[in-house]
């Protein structure tokens, strides 16, 4: 489980994530990997590269998984733009951990074969449904079924693929994990290490902006005009007050430049994060030049990293990602079973 995120597991914190467009990309790869050799995209391509093309790379159990599959596997993980960015090196492994892969999505199809899976009609429908929902017109996802070679009955074997593919995993992994709150309890004490709050400063900030364009003498005016405020809060002068008739950041301007308690690394200016945790809570800053020119800030507190309570844990973020963990550990170990029981070629 990823540690370097401590606060994540905050009560009521939420996390956004890209689910959808990671799911729609595996499903297309699988479509991509499911077409026949002999479709436009290879007959283009002239004789000898689809010649080439239908060669096969590897094979499971006497299947054959062909240079073409792996060319469309490939082509969904990096454009064919991106290549010449790229090592030769690096393609060799990308090629290599592609390959895995699609020799992994063979194990399991012929897993979910085995087992006599059956993919309800009314499911691969809804899939094709969404993938057709990604065009802005029917015209145009047939132009683009048209320029990737594909056809309606190719899309819809890779999606029966896909489907069949995660019934099967569903079935014999993620049906059989499951997390209580006893687990729970026993991974929170003895990782607490992993659930504490980050150390917290508040600051009171004033800036004096100078446009990023200007002139050396701008930027030199602007410097001496805040270390003449810093100067003037350091002999007792009310620094919000300063803040509130000089600043030039409007946001914070109206709090008085009160930024309240924030996390390292969440600090309105990146410049302060080197400078501002090693001072005394009081203490006021020379200017510090930023993007937008010279800040000046008083530390108004500090909190110390501190330990969480179970209790002040999002609960159903911890089950969620104690389940992935667990699920991804018991799927690699079935998948280890499968691969040791398959006949594998690689050519």
């Amino acid at each position: 489980m990823d540690d370097k995120k401590p606060n994540r597991w905050i009560r009521g914190r939420n996390r956004g994530c890209r689910i959808l467009a990671i799911f729609l990309f595996a499903l297309l790869s699988l479509v991509n990997t499911g077409v026949q050799a002999g479709g436009p995209e290879t007959q283009s391509a002239g004789k000898d590269e689809g010649s080439a093309l239908s060669k096969p790379v590897a094979s499971v159990n006497g299947v054959e998984i062909r240079a073409l599959d792996l060319k469309k596997a490939m082509e969904g993980r990096i454009p064919e733009t991106g290549h010449r960015n790229l090592s030769q090196k690096r393609l060799t492994e990308m090629r290599t951990e592609e390959l895995n892969k699609l020799i992994g999505q063979e194990i399991l199809f012929q897993e979910a074969q085995r087992l006599k899976i059956k993919v309800k009609p009314e499911s691969v429908e809804a899939e094709l449904q969404k993938i057709e929902s990604r065009f802005p017109s029917e015209e145009k996802y047939q132009k683009a079924l048209k320029a990737q070679g594909l056809t309606l009955e190719d899309i819809r074997g890779g999606v029966e693929r896909y489907l069949a593919i995660k019934q099967l995993t569903d079935q014999e992994v993620r049906s059989k994990i499951s997390i209580g709150d006893d687990q729970m309890k026993r991974y929170f004490d003895g990782h607490r290490d992993q659930f504490k709050r980050p150390p917290q400063i508040r600051l009171r900030i004033l800036l004096i902006r100078v446009d990023p364009s200007g002139l050396a003498s701008d930027w030199e005016k602007a410097r001496q005009k805040a270390q003449e405020l810093a100067d003037r809060a350091r002999k007792g002068e009310d620094f919000e007050k300063l803040v509130r008739e000089f600043s030039d950041e409007e946001e914070l301007k109206s709090k008085g430049g009160d930024t309240g308690l924030l996390h390292q690394g969440r600090l309105p200016y990146a410049e302060l994060e080197g400078v501002a945790y090693d001072r005394n809570v009081g203490s006021f800053s020379d200017p510090v030049q930023t993007l937008y020119g010279y800040v000046v800030f008083k530390v108004e507190e500090k909190q110390p990293a501190q330990q969480m309570a179970f209790d002040d844990l999002n609960k159903d973020l911890l089950r969620k990602e104690m389940q992935e963990s667990a699920t991804d550990a018991k799927l690699k170990e079935w998948m280890d079973g499968l691969r040791a029981k398959a006949e594998i070629k690689v050519y």
